[in-house]
């Protein structure tokens, strides 16, 4: 559970600035939950609707025949693989979260009248009569999504029960700010509320998205693969928002990657506004957090005196390429991508106006993107020449975050490992 003072002061930043980016209203968008053209969830641990629909696979997996029973049964073992990958990652990182959120009584949903789900469902979006629920993820850090069945159609609902509405809006400002672009297809926010506080736990949130049905594995298909590399390459180059960024680095609101504040304020430069992020996340390193202790004890001072040589070393490792702002989502893991009939779909942003190869470098932490993916997107987006190293220094950045979230021993070894690299470079 983040600080009330924290929230507060996000919910005054994104209301101010949501006008922005297309807020749809619940007259415009409560007729249907699933409109005729798909339009994002935490990072890595909102949206993620069945286990099936976890899109997570190795990128070094063969080209074959797309819906062939050798393609279903590489990706069910990919998939495996995957997940064991997620839960080292995880494994240990409840700590206080998960303590809390296992503790005593806590908010269920319902499909009784006084359930606030459901009267939101009724009151702002037009539903008659909600027949049921179904649990579609559970994740460490108190994120849950649901699937509602209601006489309207069908709906994602994604709570938490100890976050502020102001968590779930700065997403909402990011799906709305990325669908406006019509670039790539996110689901719609279309409804944000707040969970009573039942015993110790609480007061929470909850979002109302536009349902859309993915297809199981759908995204490792190759046409899929290569239609998002094209779609990712066109929303990079979009200039839907160029009046709003102005040519500076930066978002609206400041949002969150995974439980990680992060700080959007405008920036002119982008080796300034990338030595602020990446600041940022060293000294988090030694800090207690309110999800758990410090990833870092105060006597192990590697990563702290290696990050700061590093930091300074950003205009050098930057210097003679072009960077111009593009909004990318920010946290484009393979389990934040997935695909309908009508093409892939991506959600869970943590959206900012940056380097578009910083995206890139993000997509490369888990696998699951193929060849099919980099080809249709290097032919619209060629290489810049420097691409590999700025790689490097753009995965130091994700891999911090990693750290921060699971003081994972092995993250901090290849946290380590890039930043002796890159001041070699």
């Amino acid at each position: 559970m983040r600080s009330h003072n924290m929230a507060c002061i996000f919910l005054a930043a994104a209301v101010a600035s949501a006008h922005a980016f297309l807020f749809p209203s619940p007259s415009s968008s409560c007729s249907s939950s699933s409109s005729a053209a798909p339009v994002r969830g935490l990072f890595r641990c909102h949206v993620k609707h069945t286990q099936q629909d976890q899109q997570m696979q190795s990128d070094k997996l063969p080209s074959k025949a797309p819906g062939s029973l050798a393609e279903i049964i590489a990706d069910a073992r990919a998939q495996e693989e995957a997940e064991k990958i997620m839960k080292q990652l995880e494994e240990g990182a409840v700590r206080e979260i998960g303590e809390a959120q296992a503790a005593g009584p806590k908010y269920m949903p319902s499909t009784e009248p006084n359930d606030p789900i459901v009267q939101a469902l009724q009151k702002v979006l037009g539903v008659g009569e909600v027949e049921k629920w179904e649990l579609l993820d559970s994740r460490w850090n108190g994120n849950e999504v649901f699937k509602y069945t209601t006489d309207k159609g069908l709906f994602f609902i994604k709570l938490n029960r100890v976050e502020d509405p102001s968590v779930f809006l700065t997403e909402a400002v990011g799906l709305s700010a990325l669908a406006a672009t019509n670039t790539l297809p996110c689901p719609k926010p279309l409804h944000l509320g707040k969970l009573p506080k039942v015993g110790d736990i609480g007061p929470g949130a909850f979002m109302v998205l536009e349902h859309l049905k993915l297809k199981p594995f759908g995204i490792m298909r190759g046409d899929m693969q290569q239609q998002l590399g094209k779609k990712l390459a066109a929303l990079h180059l979009d200039q839907t928002h160029a009046a709003l960024h102005k040519g500076r680095f930066g978002f609206s609101v400041s949002n969150y990657l995974a439980l990680t504040p992060l700080n959007n304020t405008w920036t002119d430069s982008w080796p300034a506004f990338l030595a602020q992020r990446l600041e940022s996340q060293v000294t988090a390193l030694y800090q207690e957090k309110q999800y758990g202790r410090a990833a870092l004890n105060g006597t192990d001072l590697e990563l702290r005196e290696l990050g700061s040589r590093v930091i300074q070393a950003v205009p050098s490792l930057l210097l003679g390429v072009e960077v111009k702002p593009s909004l990318i989502h920010g946290d484009l893991w393979i389990g934040n991508a997935g695909a309908t009939d009508e093409g892939p779909v991506i959600f869970d942003p943590a959206c900012f106006f940056g380097h578009h190869e910083m995206e890139l470098a993000m997509m490369t932490l888990f696998g699951g993107f193929r060849d099919d993916f980099w080809t249709a997107y290097h032919e619209v987006l060629p290489k810049a020449k420097g691409f590999e190293m700025r790689q490097k220094l753009y995965q130091f950045y994700y891999y911090l975050n990693q750290l921060n979230l699971f003081g994972d021993a092995g993250v901090k070894k290849t946290c380590v490992r890039l930043a002796e690299e890159l001041l070699l470079i």
